[in-house]
């Protein structure tokens, strides 16, 4: 049993590993490499278990619900790679900014080919290209927006960290691109290498509201219609190329 559980183990924690850093790195999405690694239902279906609402049903029953086998593993991968890759872009970001813009804005076009134009029914349906090109426009009109709003304080922080949550769960779009594009995300990867929970503690409130509201409607969205969904945040992060280049400084 043990020879079984431990490789189940050792690949959630490379998944949650190589999740944590795509999540940090702008134009790379987490939920897109959850899906790759076949976790990505399991951690949204655990984010939807853990709905402090549950409680009323007994702690219990809540506990319960929760696969520990399963997320532990998973956010511990996360949470190191997450402190290690903000060391990396740091020094990246500092001394080779243009090639590491240049290596972003190729993985996202890469990301968008793999998702969009591989995909059989996105060559047959118009509405997949009226959708994927929606979604180009959207991201256009954000990233090259000469509205330059203050983040800084603590509202603007909250709301930047509920869309970067939101974008998370998203399999297509980079929460750490929606930072970039908000202009919080220098300032993020600076206090996390420095541990400094008290400045990120408006953007981890703002996870908090995302994180109880939007998995179950992703779930909820996804059985629904996944490919539209799918092509839908592949136009927006085709679209927010050009963040990469205007608002990474």
């Amino acid at each position: 049993m043990e020879n079984y559980q431990m490789p189940k183990l050792f690949h959630r924690f490379i998944a949650g590993f190589f999740m944590g850093v795509a999540e940090i790195t702008p134009g790379i999405s987490g939920a897109t490499i959850a899906g790759l690694f076949n976790v990505y239902k399991g951690f949204i279906s655990f984010l939807n278990s853990i709905n402090p609402i549950k409680l009323n049903s007994g702690i219990k029953l809540f506990f319960k619900e929760i696969d520990i086998n399963f997320i532990a593993p998973l956010l511990i991968g996360m949470s190191i790679s997450i402190y290690l890759s903000a060391f990396a872009i740091d020094y990246l970001m500092s001394t080779y900014l243009f090639f590491f813009k240049l290596f972003l804005s190729f993985v996202m076009v890469i990301a968008v080919i793999k998702n969009c134009f591989f995909d059989q029914s996105f060559k047959e349906s118009i509405s997949y290209l009226l959708t994927f090109t929606f979604g180009i426009f959207i991201a256009l009109i954000i990233a090259l927006s000469i509205i330059q709003l203050d983040f800084n304080n603590f509202v603007l922080l909250l709301i930047s960290g509920l869309l970067a949550f939101t974008a998370f769960l998203l399999p297509g779009i980079s929460g750490s691109l929606v930072m970039v594009i908000l202009g919080v995300y220098e300032s993020i990867i600076v206090s996390i290498k420095e541990l400094d929970f008290y400045s990120l503690m408006p953007f981890i409130l703002g996870i908090g509201i995302s994180f109880l509201i939007v998995p179950k409607q992703i779930l909820n969205q996804f059985k629904n219609n996944e490919v539209q969904t799918k092509v839908f945040f592949s136009g927006l992060i085709f679209g927010s190329v050009p963040a990469v280049w205007v608002h990474l400084n």
